[in-house]
């Protein structure tokens, strides 16, 4: 890969990382969560993106007719959308890629989570399904079409290896769960923050022994229209 650029936004592979390169028609980024709204072009387009669960589960996913940022804000299956923190995002510069061609894409990127990562959370196409001998046969593509998307998996796996500690933030512990009082909650370290997952619930009653800076915060949460309350639950 000629022409490789890289940016640190904060000076170190844990924080924003862009991805570029003059021999590819790929870019990559990765974020975290709370910040994808700064990344609108980097994350304006079509293309394949990883959404990173803890620190050993990813959720692939691709996306022709929205933009990747759009789509992660979309909803995903099963608990997904509670439990990401960060995305690792590939857009594609050729906007006239097919709806197969992503397909195909994809699938060739779930089997090489399922070769190098502990856990892949998709669940289309199943494992057994993930192989170059399906992916052939199956989208409907032309010889050409399909050395195309080949090339490009290997521009993807170029940028993830560019990762000197891997995909992962160092700084994300693993996923905190708690329930309790018909509420329950999700919520991860990341550095020195404490990020609690959408979904998330507390409750709406306040009990004598809550400290006066929580009560606050919990009027700014709810004054924000950062929660919403339903059936006495406040849901993040």
């Amino acid at each position: 890969m000629r022409g490789l650029r890289i940016y640190l936004a904060d000076g170190t592979y844990n924080g924003t990382v862009t991805m570029s390169s003059d021999s590819s028609k790929i870019s990559a980024i990765r974020v975290t969560r709370e910040n994808i709204s700064n990344y609108e072009n980097e994350l304006g387009g079509p293309g394949v993106y990883l959404l990173l669960v803890g620190s050993n589960a990813i959720y692939v996913g691709q996306t022709g007719l929205d933009t990747i940022q759009k789509r992660i804000q979309n909803t995903h299956s099963g608990n997904i959308d509670s439990l990401w923190h960060t995305v690792l995002g590939f857009k594609f510069t050729d906007f006239t890629i097919s709806s197969n061609e992503l397909l195909f894409i994809e699938n060739a990127m779930c089997e090489y989570v399922y070769e190098h990562f502990n856990r892949c959370l998709t669940t289309s196409p199943q494992k057994k399904n993930c192989t170059k001998a399906f992916r052939r046969r199956h989208y409907h593509l032309s010889g050409v079409q399909i050395h195309t998307c080949e090339n490009y998996m290997e521009d993807i796996k170029v940028y993830i290896s560019m990762f000197p500690a891997g995909i992962f933030p160092l700084c994300v512990e693993e996923i905190l769960h708690i329930a309790g009082k018909k509420v329950s909650a999700t919520a991860y370290m990341l550095g020195n923050q404490f990020v609690v997952c959408k979904g998330s619930e507390f409750s709406i009653t306040e009990t004598p022994s809550c400290p006066v800076h929580i009560r606050k915060h919990r009027k700014e949460l709810m004054d924000e229209g950062k929660v919403q309350t339903i059936y006495r639950r406040c849901t993040f």
